[in-house]
């Protein structure tokens, strides 16, 4: 009986995945690697006022690590969903959290390559203020 119970022709039979359902988990795949790839290596080789021998801040290895145990995580629930150890109602959550991913690769990125603010620092030693709105920016 076609279409009994509910089901629909387009379902895919016993665990098997669509086409469009491949593509769309390459890409998003292809994107979260990038995405991580660049961030550690933007906490561990890009820092603000580098100087030879100067050490990376705790802050970008403390992002760095948090990242990275965040994606072990997301990792360790696509292998349980891909052995169906998972509901398929997961792979909604799955995708939510790769792009939670992806925007906090986008906050790290900002946070370590635009430049910080300090408008109260008065120092000699403190360097000039670069611009940091978009007016001053693109001024």
């Amino acid at each position: 009986m076609i279409g009994a119970g509910g089901d629909s022709d387009s379902e895919p039979l016993f665990g098997e995945t669509k086409r469009s359902d491949r593509i769309i988990q390459y890409i998003l795949t292809a994107m979260v690697t990038f995405m991580v790839l660049f961030t550690v290596a933007s906490a561990f080789f890009y820092f603000e006022n580098k100087t030879p021998g100067e050490k990376i801040p705790v802050t970008n290895i403390f992002y760095a690590l948090s990242l990275l145990l965040i994606v072990i995580g997301q990792i360790v629930m696509i292998i349980w969903y891909r052995e169906g150890d998972l509901d398929p109602k997961f792979r909604r959550f799955i995708y939510f959290n790769a792009f939670t991913t992806i925007l906090l690769c986008i906050a790290g990125n900002l946070f370590f390559h635009l430049p910080m603010k300090a408008e109260s620092c008065t120092c000699p030693t403190c360097p000039t203020i670069p611009p940091t709105t978009p007016a001053q920016l693109f001024s």
